[in-house]
């Protein structure tokens, strides 16, 4: 007579030993990529009109970066997006939780703020620029416009995505307006709404960087399109690198806080 075989559970791995490989395999696919970079530039498989060898722009990276220009260049540009940033928080949030609170206006700005968040905001710099002058302003205005519509929106379908039996929860318990916003609303949300806050990072980012690029005097964003212009592919390509190292430890710093606010929370 046959025994019946008992079939193996799979090995299921801790959450350490999976954060630990996939941060080799995200180091491994950078080292991989740097490597093939490296090959086809010194190899002429990418011109040196588009690209250098990534040692020769972290070598000049490491040059510019002692340097009072690169220092007052990154200080403009990092003020401009932490500020856009913030302005896209500080509105986004209460926005989205307006149109949650408020169906009627949901289903009547919806439209227009999906609208504004298509349209290229660049096209209102004008306007900005004879109403604000020629400083940091109406940069900042536009890119806290590209960053606070992501906001707003993913906070209103966060919120409405929770499910009811949480709202029957903190009625049962009196609990109060503070309590019933923090201990139940913002924990059982944030999944939804940090993903919309990354991303209003993200706009906030590109919106200084690209008006930088295409009107300013000053920052990492007028550095790059001025090498660009003068066709000076190292130096374009530091102040890159530059732009992208500043978007991954934020990217880091917002995953890292998400984590801890979801665990202080609940």
């Amino acid at each position: 007579m046959s025994t019946p075989q008992i079939e193996a559970k799979p090995k299921q791995l801790s959450a350490g030993s999976v954060w630990r490989k996939a941060t080799f395999v995200r180091w491994f696919i950078i080292v991989a990529l740097l490597v093939v970079l490296e090959t086809a530039t010194r190899t002429g498989l990418i011109a040196s009109t588009l690209m250098v060898p990534p040692s020769e722009i972290l070598t000049r990276l490491a040059s510019i970066a002692p340097t009072s220009e690169f220092a007052e260049d990154s200080a403009r540009t990092l003020t401009t997006i932490l500020f856009a940033f913030a302005i896209g928080l500080v509105v986004g949030i209460p926005l989205g939780v307006f149109l949650w609170r408020i169906p009627a206006a949901g289903r009547i700005l919806e439209p227009f703020i999906v609208t504004g968040y298509a349209m290229p905001t660049l096209l209102f710099y004008p306007v900005l620029l004879a109403v604000m002058g020629l400083n940091a302003g109406p940069i900042i205005l536009i890119a806290a416009t590209m960053s606070l519509i992501p906001i707003a929106l993913t906070t209103m379908i966060a919120l409405n995505s929770i499910k009811p039996i949480l709202h029957k929860l903190a009625n049962s318990v009196n609990a109060s307006p503070a309590q019933y916003y923090l201990k139940v609303l913002f924990p059982a949300a944030t999944p939804l709404v940090f993903p919309g806050i990354r991303l209003g990072f993200i706009y906030a980012v590109i919106g200084t960087i690209a008006m930088e690029f295409i009107l300013a005097a000053q920052g990492i964003g007028f550095r790059a399109g001025l090498y660009y212009r003068e066709l000076n592919v190292t130096d374009m390509w530091a102040y890159i690198v530059v732009v992208v190292v500043v978007g991954v430890v934020v990217n880091g710093v917002l995953t890292w806080l998400e984590k801890r606010i979801r665990r202080d929370m609940l």
